[in-house]
């Protein structure tokens, strides 16, 4: 029963120091790894950081080319708009003339349907 008594005592003082060591040991890489693994966050958050900001500069970049090339292509648009508007303008004011001028002559030939008329009446 002694023996069973040492080998308990041996044993409960192995367990106290391996707690004991495991507590120290724990405690001291608990705080390395934190620091370490606060590092490495910090590191990742500013390299995820720098990446973003990398993309969004490309985006911006991108996303002024294509407001640059769609700005283009509306003055474009308004150029092509106003030569055709101008170019119908012109048709229309040809037209207008043409109109006129088949009026006018209509009015004289009307006159002149007229003047005869006139002159049957008076023979």
């Amino acid at each position: 029963m002694r023996k069973m008594t040492k080998d308990r005592a041996l044993v409960g003082v192995v367990t106290a120091l391996a707690l004991l060591v495991l507590a120290v040991g724990c405690g001291l890489v608990s705080d390395q790894g934190r620091q370490e693994a606060k590092k490495k966050v910090e590191a990742k958050g500013q390299q995820a950081r720098q990446e973003v900001n990398k993309k969004v500069e490309a985006g911006q970049e991108d996303l002024k080319k294509k407001v640059d090339d769609l700005q283009k292509k509306v003055e474009t648009g308004q150029e092509d708009l106003k030569k055709k508007v101008d170019e119908v303008q012109t048709k229309m004011d040809d037209v207008q003339k043409k109109v006129t001028d088949l009026q006018n002559k209509v009015n004289e030939l009307l006159k002149k349907v007229e003047d005869q008329e006139q002159q049957t009446q008076k023979k």
